[in-house]
């Protein structure tokens, strides 16, 4: 177990560094983060190198036992290498140049800049690879941050015609998969293809998004593997100049234009980036928090370190609310129990200039240690005195919800009905589990099926044969599979493959959708296991043939028509959600789905804002429980001991 900071010592005085260092040592921090920002610090002017101010502040950590994470620091190209090569910048939809003044302003298919980002890495490399005090790389900082990932560049339009001719055989065979008959846009040759930006149609106020739905998912594909071929390039640039410790990225909850699933397969381990309370991009509930917490597990299925943690309120231009100090314990907690080994916390102290002026550290603008750092001090103490659970157990999940990438991709461009979110009806159910004190991986179709009693699968519309068979051959021998509405009708090329709905999964789920209406925000009545409620967004007309009917549909003029259904296939079970409903109601769709499957709810009777998640090895097992309530709480544990358990408010406990 890991527990450190973010520090930008090139903000700060060299005076001030050893008090800095002392602070830290004394709060028993074990590692700092270095450098993602500091490109011009290193390299004033073309090759012009300065390390001494790096070399320095390396040592002054290891001289107090603090290891040093070191970033390269590609997300802030140079002011003098902006203005001799403009060419490096990206470009919008509209051709706008994406310029100067803040970050992330490059694109990831310049070969100017890959040449570039070559030198710089590699200076560093050649330098630091043997360093003892540095036991973990950074790539760059936040790929896609800032809707970065997608370029409209000549570059990219280059790229992109190669990525095609590599991936299809001949032009006629694109037309044909991509569907190109359609509005006449036959290509005549792979240099013919666009890169798809602004058209003519393009009316995104009215939203309405004009492109051939199969070549936008194709453009998306191949941006998140521009991504993945930048990161490999420093990778290899680092390991080929002595780098041997292990390479890392922070990821981001919320951007989803790179596949993290592939993209995860470069590193030793990833991190992400927490802010429970920011106003960037915040999130609905401290439930939403486990959600990303176990998508980042999933993504490699190891445990993960948060890179950045928040330590107090954040902002740029203006400033979110202020944490209570316990919360900052309380989300560390957090993060450990999902899977996190490795704690860093942004940042060390708030900076006194520049636009993140407003982003609060440990520290205050005026260094002083106050309430904040004394928590995460205690905080730091507690896990040292934790570390064997943290090291030596896992998340024991009987429970996963499958998710692609190729399924973010293509909802987003095609949501089917108002207010349709795939990412947020994923969330709406993991946090229906996380309320039932049920532990949910959140994987990618890759992993082992059978080590689950229950597979979620919600709007999985994207889908192919061998995805499909691996499915079926899991609830054949007995597995259980929850599918949901908008699952199922499109094929890899995002066609739709003409079947009777559920598509590929018809079969298993043994019954035909004949019919649906696009709800958006409208309400309609469904009654059954549901009790008597509501459902939103979607409501597919089901004909339940030989399936068990659970819920059916109470208004509108399907009404007395089924909306949700079981149906057994070989030794297991699928069942059918036709609708979208609320939170609540999925936790009853869910507590039926799961009577019969003996999974392990770690808690006699749930209490609200109350999070429970259980750890297991051969011969040890704990569970994290975590009070998000501002008033104190009672709950009884099951597992691992039936043990009542009394918590002040945003208080935790380890039970083991």
């Amino acid at each position: 177990m890991h527990f450190g900071v973010d520090y930008y010592p090139e903000h700060w005085p060299e005076e001030r560094w050893s008090k800095d260092v002392k602070l830290m040592k004394e709060a028993n921090f074990t590692v700092v983060r270095l450098a993602e920002f500091a490109w011009t610090k290193m390299e004033p002017s073309e090759n012009h190198y300065d390390f001494s101010w790096l070399d320095t502040i390396i040592d002054m950590l290891g001289q107090a036992n603090i290891k040093t994470i070191l970033c390269t620091p590609t997300a802030t190209p140079p002011k003098w290498l902006m203005d001799k090569h403009p060419e490096i910048y990206q470009e919008d939809e509209y051709n706008n140049i994406r310029g100067y003044g803040s970050r992330r302003h490059y694109c990831f298919n310049s070969s100017i800049y890959q040449d570039y980002t070559k030198k710089i890495v590699s200076k560093m490399a050649k330098r630091y690879h043997d360093n003892p005090y540095v036991i973990t790389w950074q790539l760059d900082n936040e790929f896609g941050c800032h809707n970065t990932v997608k370029c409209y560049c000549d570059d990219c339009h280059k790229e992109f015609i190669s990525y095609l001719e590599n991936k299809y055989e001949s032009i006629e065979q694109l037309n044909s998969e991509l569907g190109m008959d359609f509005w006449s846009q036959t290509y005549y040759s792979f240099d013919s293809l666009i890169i798809p930006k602004h058209t003519a149609c393009d009316y995104k106020q009215g939203d309405m998004y004009a492109h051939n739905p199969g070549l936008w998912l194709e453009y998306c594909r191949f941006s998140s593997q521009s991504v993945d071929n930048y990161a490999k390039l420093q990778i290899d640039t680092l390991k080929s100049n002595g780098v041997k410790v292990p390479i890392t990225h922070n990821f981001m909850s919320r951007f989803y234009d790179i596949d993290y699933y592939k993209h995860a397969k470069l590193y030793d381990f990833i991190t992400w980036d927490c802010y429970p309370n920011i106003i960037h991009g915040p999130f609905d509930s401290i439930e939403e928090v486990s959600y990303h917490h176990d998508k980042m597990r999933g993504y490699k299925n190891q445990p993960f370190w948060i890179m950045e943690m928040c330590s107090a309120q954040g902002g740029w231009n203006f400033m979110g609310r202020t944490p209570n100090p316990a919360q900052i314990r309380l989300w560390d907690y957090q993060a450990v129990a999902h899977g996190a080994n490795g704690i860093v916390h942004f940042r060390w102290r708030t900076c006194l200039f520049g636009t993140e002026q407003y982003w609060h550290g440990v520290l205050d603008h005026d260094g002083v240690p106050r309430d904040r750092y004394k928590i995460i001090k205690k905080t730091c103490q507690e896990f040292m005195e934790l570390e064997d659970i943290i090291d030596n157990t896992e998340v024991l999940s009987e429970v996963c919800i499958v998710r692609s990438f190729d399924n973010v991709w293509a909802h987003d461009y095609q949501w089917h009905s108002p207010s349709f979110d795939y990412n947020q009806i994923l969330s709406s159910i993991h946090v229906a589990l996380t309320n039932m004190h049920i532990n949910c991986d959140v994987v990618d179709l890759s992993v082992d099926l059978n080590k689950y009693k229950l597979i979620i699968l919600p709007a999985y519309n994207i889908t192919n044969e061998s995805e499909v068979k691996k499915i079926q051959e899991y609830v054949k021998n007995g597995g259980c599979v929850v599918l949901t509405f908008r699952s199922g009708n499109r094929d890899e090329y995002n066609k739709i493959n003409g079947l009777t709905l559920p598509g590929y999964f018809r079969e298993m789920a043994g019954i035909d959708v004949i019919n649906y209406d696009a709800l958006g925000q409208e309400q309609i009545k469904i009654k059954g296991i549901t009790g008597d409620t509501t459902a939103t967004l979607w409501a597919d007309i089901i004909d339940p043939k030989e399936s068990e009917v659970l819920a059916s549909y109470d208004s509108e003029f399907y009404k007395n028509t089924p909306c949700i259904t079981k149906n057994i296939f070989g030794e297991g079970s699928v069942y059918y959600v036709g609708c979208h409903v609320t939170t609540p109601i999925y936790e009853k769709i869910l507590k039926t789905v799961i009577s019969d499957l003996s999974i392990i709810q770690h808690v006699v009777t749930p209490v609200d804002g109350v999070e429970t998640i259980y750890r297991r090895s051969d011969n040890q097992e704990a569970t994290f429980v975590l009070n998000h309530n501002d008033f104190p709480i009672t709950i009884t544990l099951s597992k691992p001991k039936n043990i009542k358990i009394h918590l002040e408010a945003y208080d935790v406990t380890v039970v083991y």
